[in-house]
Formats: structure tokens, sequence, C-alpha cells
């Protein structure tokens, strides 16, 4: 019998999202990489005054947060959603590596689940972020060779 991941792990997560942004948002846009021995989670989200999407890395520095306070909140949030694929796979459902989960006006939630073997894939992990910023945000990066790796993966993209 199939289940659905308990509401109380989504909760868990959008409170944590909460107690990381130290100002009121609008909406989130977050990666997470979660495999059995390496977790990666970063999310970009903006205001009501500022639409321009902030990093979530940068929290500490343009808000004056401790990284202390920052690295554990962060690390709870990657046990979160390490939480929320081990019920995955306790309910025996599809196993994904990597989620992006879109939050609008602080109460509506999507997620995109993905099966990819990123630890196959000819992408690394800056690569891969800078795929992601690309198709969620509309950035190209700066890094030259990100930015051709982003742009080779459009052309692939397309061709098939």
């Amino acid at each position: 019998m199939e289940m659905e991941p308990s509401n109380e792990v989504y909760q868990e997560i959008l409170n944590t999202i909460n107690e990381i942004i130290p100002v009121d948002w609008e909406n989130v846009l977050l990666y997470a990489e979660i495999l059995d021995d390496s977790r990666e989670v970063y999310f970009f989200f903006n205001t009501n005054k500022q639409q321009e999407y902030i990093y979530s890395h940068d929290i500490p520095d343009i808000f004056e947060v401790s990284e202390n306070i920052y690295d554990d909140l962060l690390i709870n949030l990657q046990d979160s959603f390490k939480k929320l694929r081990d019920e995955f796979k306790i309910n025996e459902q599809k196993t994904w590596t990597n989620l992006t989960l879109k939050i609008k006006n602080r109460n509506q939630f999507t997620i995109d689940f993905n099966y990819d073997d990123v630890l196959n894939s000819h992408y690394n992990t800056y690569q891969r972020m800078a795929i992601w910023e690309y198709e969620n945000l509309g950035y190209l990066p700066e890094d030259e060779e990100d930015k051709e790796a982003v742009l080779n993966y459009i052309k692939n993209k397309d061709d098939n």
C-alpha cells in the first residue's frame, strides 16, 4: 500500500524555511539534493519590498545573522528533507534524488521530484546548480565554464 509522506514533514520543512529567512518573504524557490551519503539544500527568496531573489547562503552577510545559527538551521532543513526521502523509501515509493520546492505567497507550494542519477551525470555540482538556476530563475552564470555547461544543456534539451 502506497502512502503519502506525512504532512508533518512538509510542515517541518516550511517552518524551518520560515526560521532561516529573517524577514517577511513572498516566494521561495528551493533545490534539495539528498543522496545516501550527501546532502545539498539551497534556495532563493524574494520579499514584497525586493522582487530580486536573494540566495539563501547570503543570509548571514546580508542580514547580519550568525553563521553558526544559519548553519544549524540549514542542517535542520537538510535533515527534514532526508526524513521526507526516508518516508518515500519506507512507503516503497520511487526514491527521488533531488527536488524543486516552489512556495508562492507563503502558503501555496508545489514540489517537483527528480529521479536522475546525479552521481553519474556529466555535469558537476556547480553546473547542476547553474542549470537549475537558469531553469527556475532565468539566471545565466558569469563563470564561463558553468555558462558553457548551461548553454550545452539547453542545446541538448532542445534536440531531444
